[in-house]
């Protein structure tokens, strides 16, 4: 026989439906739980009693709510057993499983959606279950649900939005706001865009490019010896420098010597792609300088591929050899990288296959500055590896 733990899980898993029922206007009651453990009739009668005593002790019989019973004589016993188990009405059904507090405020939830934004009733109808999961929000939800109806081109950032709350909650909100959203203004979504704020017309905080003038003759400003641009603003530029040198981790790119004629720009791992599409920086003498690993030859040719004159610098075998400390990288997904040199693929190929890792901070300050001093009387057209007093 089904015990009371057992009843009142089973119980549980007829609420979603009640919360649909709500919508449909269907009638679930009285509502049978089915039973599918027989009564043990093997140790006769007193043992029988003993197996239903707990469900006829708290049914709604004895305390006036709750399940109910069916009881039938076995002819055989001359016992009672309980042949089955329903629940008259919701209510019962609501205080058996603890849902009645619940079940309240999702009514009022859902009468608040009906009137406040009756368009997303059939959202909600086929989605019960968000109404229980959000019932602390929906006045706010549904607020902001209001202005981007009347306004779904927006074109502000999020926090100047003319709407009484906490400038955070639809950034905390996001995931049940696109939702909402999706289902409000289909023809103002941008479809495939990821990104929330992107996706409902909001602006954005544009990345930025962060550069150092290796050459305090080329400062815009005696003062000024590096600075930050939003990334649509560097495409723009086209500053006198000779060459320039782009540097995977912040503390090299803060550390890079000066160079004549030169530039530095902080590539950020692969934030490097935000480089993409300054075409002024195909008429300088480019160089890459990252980690030597598998991720820093893949963002060297990442980086490569937008501009194939790009050169490696200090990433080759003489580096790694000589300052490897059996350092290994992070998890990797394999590539081919046809834009690699002859050395730079035979190089990457080892590291596919170890593993290894040499961070650019472990160079020291003047092997460095000796490979950088190599670079600056260069006239390299074509792709290559520079390292410590030589062009290759």
């Amino acid at each position: 026989m089904i015990t009371l733990p057992e009843l009142r899980r089973k119980a549980a898993r007829h609420y979603p439906a009640l919360l649909e029922a709500y919508f449909t206007e269907q009638e679930l009651f009285p509502l049978s739980v089915r039973v599918s453990k027989a009564v043990d009739r093997s140790q006769g009668p007193e043992h029988i009693y003993a197996q239903q005593a707990e469900l006829l002790l708290h049914s709604k019989a004895r305390t006036g709510r709750g399940y109910s019973l069916d009881l039938k004589l076995n002819r055989k016993t001359r016992q009672s057993e309980i042949s089955r188990i329903y629940f008259e009405t919701a209510p019962d059904l609501l205080d058996f499983t603890d849902k009645t507090a619940e079940y309240a405020d999702f009514r009022r939830d859902v009468e608040l959606i009906r009137t406040t934004v009756p368009q997303l009733a059939e959202y909600v109808a086929r989605r019960p279950m968000l109404v229980v999961e959000q019932a602390e929000c929906w006045p706010e939800l549904l607020h902001v649900c209001a202005y981007f109806q009347q306004c779904p081109q927006p074109r502000q950032y999020v926090r100047n939005l003319p709407l009484a709350l906490s400038t955070k909650f639809i950034e905390r909100n996001q995931s049940v706001l696109r939702g909402l959203l999706d289902f409000l203004i289909p023809d103002f979504v941008r479809e495939g865009e990821e990104d929330f704020f992107r996706r409902f017309h909001l602006e954005v905080e544009e990345p930025s490019v962060k550069m150092r003038f290796l050459d305090a003759a080329l400062r815009l400003h005696p003062a000024v010896s590096q600075l930050s641009l939003w990334a649509s603003e560097f495409r723009q530029l086209d500053l006198p420098v000779e060459r320039v040198y782009i540097i995977e981790n912040l503390t090299s790119f803060l550390s890079f010597p000066a160079v004549p004629g030169g530039l530095a720009l902080w590539g950020g791992g692969f934030a490097v792609s935000l480089l993409s599409g300054a075409d002024w920086l195909r008429d300088k003498q480019l160089f890459y300088w990252g980690d030597i690993d598998v991720h820093g030859f893949q963002i060297l040719a990442q980086a490569r591929a937008h501009y194939p004159a790009l050169q490696s610098i200090l990433m080759d075998e003489q580096a790694f050899r000589r300052f490897h400390q059996n350092e290994t990288g992070g998890a990797f997904q394999s590539m081919d990288l046809p834009v690699l040199t002859f050395e730079e693929n035979r190089l990457y190929q080892r590291l596919l296959h170890g593993n290894g890792r040499l961070e650019q901070e472990k160079l020291p300050a003047e092997y460095v500055a000796a490979a950088v001093a190599a670079t600056a009387p260069a006239d390299e057209t074509q792709p290559g590896t520079l390292v410590a007093g030589t062009v290759s």
